[in-house]
């Protein structure tokens, strides 16, 4: 087995540390993603052909790393599969940024509809004589049986509270 540079590099090694092998790539893997890889190589060393996954490993540190693995086993003339390649990418900083944005989009926009749905919840305790937990559940179950988000469900209410209309509407709930 030939690794790059980078190969050594993704799992905390430098290259001429250790001898390559398949036995030392399958140890870094993640426990749980160790029997989909096998199945993987063993498939593709059967019958030659292309395979990628995204998968986990551990470095020499005990870091775990997040890797897009691409390979590909070449048959020869015989149909034995005698070669196989491929590449491996370290993908871990880009998940975590698009799990930090995502988190972040998701935070911004509870808050974005808090102020219609504190509102929303002021109309029902001033028409209903309810508690504030009270008046969000009842935004939250119209919310669940009209399969409609809840900042969407407390603008409407918010609205018909505008045009005189918000008993109207609560009636529906």
């Amino acid at each position: 087995m030939k690794w790059s540079d980078g190969m050594f590099g993704i799992h905390g090694l430098r290259p001429g540390e250790v001898v390559p092998t398949f036995e030392l790539l399958m140890s870094h893997k993640h426990p749980q993603d160790r029997e989909p890889i096998l199945a993987l190589w063993k498939n593709l060393l059967q019958s030659g052909g292309q395979g990628a996954l995204l998968h986990r490993i551990i470095d020499v540190r005990g870091r775990e790393r997040r890797v897009f693995s691409a390979l590909q086993a070449v048959p020869a003339a015989s149909g034995r599969v005698e070669q196989a390649r491929g590449f491996m990418v370290d993908v871990t900083q880009s998940l975590r940024i698009e799990s930090q944005q995502a988190a972040t989009e998701a935070i911004e926009g509870a808050y974005a509809h808090k102020a219609v749905i504190e509102q929303a919840k002021g109309i029902i305790m001033a028409l209903q004589g309810v508690e504030p937990p009270a008046a969000f559940e009842m935004l939250a179950t119209r919310s669940q049986h009209a399969n409609v988000k809840l900042h969407i469900v407390a603008e409407e209410l918010v609205n018909a509270a505008v045009n005189g209309k918000a008993r109207e509407v609560l009636t529906g709930f």
